[in-house]
């Protein structure tokens, strides 16, 4: 189906408006950190507990950010249009395909924001999980860096346990300090890519402490 719907930066700022307010409005949602969004093309890595993650990681962020979504939700009519109008990307398979690789590093040397979540599917729990392998060897192939984001109180307002969400309760973004492939240069290939992950996980949860210890301060 071809896109009928407005595609530029109107109808985006349009829909993520009403998310913010929706987001407010029920959930007090509060943004920190947006002083280290950094200029250039990035991976947002958030966790991920929610069906709510993918709009709060877009409504907190101060630039544009791009998605990935799975190629047959582009051929539902109008919802396809909707979501192409709103910076998804269709793909097959997942983030270790090479399609999917090719399509990442396409928007990421284009200085674009796309939002990943490195865990992988939604948690089971309010933990944080394993990051999976990947993200570091596109972070080096695109010659882009990592932001960081903690995303709290989705998982007990939606999991992936309940059909409906609450309209009660708080959430919150927390953008930590940018992670950069040069930091890690000086190790060997592999090692550098597994440091670079583990580096992701210590600021995921640093920054979830960070909040949970009463959000003082600037965010690491």
């Amino acid at each position: 189906m071809e896109n009928t719907l407005p595609k530029g930066n109107l109808f985006y700022r349009t829909v993520l408006a009403c998310a913010r307010g929706f987001f407010k409005l029920f959930y007090r949602h509060k943004v920190y950190g947006q002083e280290h969004f950094a200029p250039g093309g990035a991976i947002i890595a958030a966790n991920h507990a929610s069906f709510f993650d993918p709009p709060i990681a877009a409504i907190s962020s101060p630039q544009e950010v791009h998605f990935l979504a799975r190629e047959t939700l582009f051929k539902i009519p109008i919802f396809g249009s909707i979501i192409r109008a709103l910076n998804s990307h269709p793909v097959r398979g997942d983030a270790g395909d090479i399609a999917v690789f090719k399509t990442l590093t396409s928007l990421l040397k284009e200085g674009k924001k796309v939002i990943l979540f490195p865990e992988g599917t939604r948690e089971s729990s309010d933990a944080l999980e394993e990051i999976k392998p990947g993200l570091s060897l596109l972070i080096t192939r695109a010659n882009a860096f990592v932001q960081p984001l903690y995303i709290h109180g989705t998982f007990q307002i939606w999991n992936r346990f309940r059909k409906f969400p609450k309209f009660s309760g708080r959430t919150a973004s927390v953008f930590g300090s940018p992670i950069r492939y040069e930091s890690f240069a000086h190790l060997e290939k592999r090692a550098a890519q597994e440091a670079l992950s583990q580096a992701v996980a210590s600021a995921l949860t640093q920054l979830r402490s960070w909040y949970e210890a009463g959000a003082q301060g600037t965010p690491p």
